[in-house]
């Protein structure tokens, strides 16, 4: 990730290359009109073309502007993605359920995590029954528990890619159990519901060849599981 820094607390010249382009010396700056480091950089060139004084600053007090500017960043990005999941958890209320494929992205013994490819969202799908329930934060990311309608499901490497195997219980006594394999990549569908208290939402899987979106039996979402 991009950082300002003061490149006089540098001592090695390979610490203060560009990384993506490639160069040993980068900066950069747009109108200073909304950003303070963006002004920094506007005086510090100024005074290094003689166009002004130079900056009465020393460098460890430079940094500490810099590492304020990194916090302000970080933080205006994250509001920025808060705003983006609340804004879209009203339009899962007001307009859902919402149906969609979605991509497996990551397989864990219990867990995998899904990119609904329709809305952009992605969403942590557990299926142990006693993680039922709930929202986690993880990386900035609201997911939703929701455990499912399994009668077992096994977690094992195949060599060294995951492979969650899941075992749906009929929907008919008669019927024979349906086997599900979850992998990097399967794509899966997913109901995306609001629930019932908050402006939250939960992805439910759907049981592979269902038709239509799930039942209200399926949206319990209420406990936190365990780390």
């Amino acid at each position: 990730m991009a950082l300002y820094f003061c490149s006089g607390l540098l001592q090695d010249p390979e610490q203060i290359r560009h990384y993506a382009l490639n160069v040993p010396l980068y900066t950069h700056f747009t109108s200073p009109i909304r950003r303070f480091a963006d002004v920094l950089v506007h005086r510090l060139l100024a005074a290094s073309l003689g166009y002004r004084e130079r900056l009465d600053l020393a460098p460890d007090t430079l940094q500490k502007q810099a590492d304020h500017c990194n916090d302000r960043r970080m933080a205006s990005k994250r509001v920025q993605e808060l705003s983006t999941g609340l804004f879209f958890a009203v339009l899962v209320k007001e307009s859902g359920p919402l149906e969609s494929e979605a991509m497996v992205m990551g397989v864990l013994n219990q867990a995998f995590d899904v990119l609904v490819l329709r809305y952009g969202v992605q969403k942590r799908i557990y299926c142990n029954p006693s993680h039922t329930g709930g929202v986690q934060a993880v990386t900035g990311l609201v997911f939703a528990l929701q455990a499912l309608a399994l009668r077992s499901h096994h977690f094992q490497k195949v060599g060294k890619k995951p492979e969650l195997t899941l075992v749906w219980e009929p929907e008919d006594t008669e019927q024979e159990p349906t086997r599900q394999v979850i992998t990097i990549f399967s794509l899966v569908e997913v109901v995306l519901r609001a629930e019932a208290t908050g402006l939250k939402y939960s992805a439910i899987l759907k049981r592979p060849g269902t038709l239509g979106h799930l039942g209200p039996e399926k949206e319990e979402c209420d406990s936190e599981p365990e780390d």
